[in-house]
């Protein structure tokens, strides 16, 4: 799991590095999907091997073999391996992430598209003229709502594989 946190921890940095590089006025010269890979390249792997042990965690927890009880589980699991002020900071985090991803969302009149020389919104097929600025606003807010989105799979990952590697370590430091 050492290694699970060090990726997140790194996707997390990525990912608001990348939110604030879209936040210059030009955005990031980079293509959408290029932003998009590169943050989920380190996201997904964290994700999915966190989600992984965290229903490991719930069937140990339930003892039936099934893993029924989950958010119980996991709630135990925070409270009893993280400090306060990290379980505060990590929350606060991933709620910017989403506030950054639902904001980039809202009031957007299309895809941003360049057609022939032209700056376009395509709405379902509804295309509109916009301007280069209007072009590379909408074409940020796409960038950052796919970053934040990333983003928030990297809080959950490096904030549950903590805890996982905290009770690991008390239950080492237990045995005789």
């Amino acid at each position: 799991m050492k290694w699970t946190r060090r990726i997140a921890l790194a996707g997390i940095v990525w990912c608001a590095g990348l939110l604030a590089a879209s936040m210059v006025p030009e955005g990031l010269p980079l293509p959408t999907p290029v932003i998009l890979a590169s943050a989920l390249l380190l996201a997904l792997p964290a994700f999915v091997v966190t989600v992984f042990a965290v229903r490991r965690l719930m069937i140990r927890e339930n003892g039936n073999g099934r893993a029924a009880g989950g958010g119980q589980a996991m709630w135990r699991l925070l409270r009893e391996t993280m400090p306060g002020w990290l379980l505060i900071s990590s929350w606060l985090l991933f709620a910017g992430f989403w506030l950054v991803a639902v904001l980039s969302l809202g009031g957007t009149p299309g895809v941003p598209e360049q057609r022939a020389g032209a700056y376009v919104a395509n709405n379902h097929g509804q295309v509109t003229v916009i301007s280069k600025a209007q072009y590379l606003t909408l074409k940020a807010q796409d960038q950052r709502s796919a970053v934040s989105v990333a983003g928030c799979f990297c809080v959950f990952a490096a904030v549950i594989s903590t805890a996982l590697l905290r009770r690991e370590e008390r239950r080492e430091a237990a045995r005789p």
